[in-house]
């Protein structure tokens, strides 16, 4: 049986159900609440995920956390339909896109989204002194530590800029690569499309224009229309928050 610990609009849960819709795995979701019932930061899931954060899967008892090392592992484990290119060349494009994925584009989203949707979700929800709080019981001492300062002192105008521009440089990449590509590391979808897709949706959700600007990027235009239309971004995204 493979569980599934996700938050139905976390972008790294959507990347891993992207792949289990994929391959037609059947699983079960456990949904953590890491918003306002703070289900991530519970003992009982820290001693499955010491990092305090979501996806998790239990694959018969098997935990593996992060969400490329889970993609990877299921495109391992479960073979049928393979999203690994088979050239060695492309597979190691595959896992720089993976890389690019988390260290540039998840990183650089999580500071242009500070300002517009974290704070005014956190200040509706907690006061300032309870948001503290919640902070101090991250585990990840790195993760604590930068979430602090950004309580203290909010993200500048300055690192968003700059953040925005890193962005750039990758939607610029993308755009590159497409135009000798029909995927992101060759001709067949792969793991790498499924790593950067569901920031293309954050960027659109975040009225991130500039970066989504389609008549600059034709290319990546129609590569995120084909994405949109395969039926596993469907039923990834299907899934909506259970309490409501």
């Amino acid at each position: 049986m493979l569980t599934l610990y996700h938050f139905w609009s976390s972008t790294c849960s959507r990347k891993v159900r992207l792949v289990l819709a994929e391959k037609g795995i059947d699983w079960v979701s456990n949904h953590i609440d890491i918003v306002t019932k703070l289900e991530n930061l519970e003992p009982e899931y820290i001693k499955l995920n010491p990092n305090g954060v979501v996806p998790t899967i239990d694959h018969d008892g098997k935990i593996v956390i992060e969400s490329n090392i889970i993609i990877e592992y299921l495109d391992d484990t479960f073979p049928q339909v393979p999203l690994k290119p088979e050239d060695t060349y492309q597979r190691a494009l595959m896992r720089l896109w993976l890389e690019v994925a988390e260290l540039q584009i998840h990183k650089n989203v999580n500071i242009v989204s500070y300002n517009k949707r974290h704070v005014p979700r956190m200040d509706k929800l907690f006061s300032k002194d309870e948001q503290r709080e919640i902070l101090m019981r991250f585990p990840d001492p790195v993760k604590r530590i930068t979430m602090l300062k950004r309580l203290d002192d909010g993200v500048s105008e300055v690192d968003e800029l700059f953040a925005i521009q890193r962005l750039n440089d990758v939607m610029g990449k993308i755009e590159k690569t497409l135009d000798d590509n029909e995927w992101l590391a060759g001709d067949e979808f792969s793991l790498a499309d499924i790593a950067v897709a569901p920031f293309i949706e954050r960027f659109e959700a975040n009225k991130m224009d500039a970066l989504i600007n389609w008549d600059k990027r034709p290319r990546t235009a129609d590569w995120w229309q084909r994405i949109q239309s395969r039926d596993s971004y469907k039923i990834a995204y299907a899934f909506q928050n259970p309490d409501t």
